[in-house]
């Protein structure tokens, strides 16, 4: 793998877990400065870029003076990824399956959200009111952007 497909996987996960651009950016910069230095000797490169990512940001929590586990954060949303990008499905199915939602709810996002169908086309299909499934696709939506904002996601943007 090249620089240019590792930076941005590297660089959007430790964004992620910081929602602090200037930090992530430093960390960021930190990782690559070892990793050129050992680039010759070090066999699985990606493996070795997130264990070095991992100490680097245990050392940046210590230096803050906060305690947490950082291998628990890192098999979260933050290291999903495809080609290089979160593959936005398989976050939003993450949060889906995280927060308290009836079958109803994700029925009507993959509808409206995934095949573009329109809330009253949706409404037919499940016996509700256009205005139903607009407001229990809204409620839905709100809730996975509560989610991802718990997990440092701050913008929609972020997980392209």
């Amino acid at each position: 793998m090249s620089y240019m497909e590792l930076y941005p996987v590297i660089y959007s996960s430790i964004l992620t877990r910081l929602g602090n651009r200037d930090d992530a950016d430093d960390i960021c910069q930190e990782i690559f400065l070892i990793f050129y230095d050992k680039f010759d000797a070090i066999e699985n490169k990606r493996n070795w870029l997130y264990g070095t990512m991992k100490k680097v940001l245990y050392n940046h929590y210590r230096k803050k003076n906060k305690t947490v586990n950082i291998g628990d954060d890192f098999d979260d949303i933050g290291l999903t990824f495809t080609n290089g990008f979160r593959d936005t499905r398989i976050v939003i199915n993450e949060a889906i399956a995280n927060i308290a939602c009836a079958d109803e709810e994700k029925i009507i996002l993959e509808l409206v959200a995934t095949y573009n169908f329109s809330y009253g086309h949706v409404g037919e299909i499940l016996g509700l009111s256009r205005r139903q499934v607009e407001y229990k696709y809204g409620m839905l939506v709100k809730k996975i952007l509560d989610y991802f904002g718990q997990k440092g996601i701050k913008d929609i943007a972020e997980l392209l």
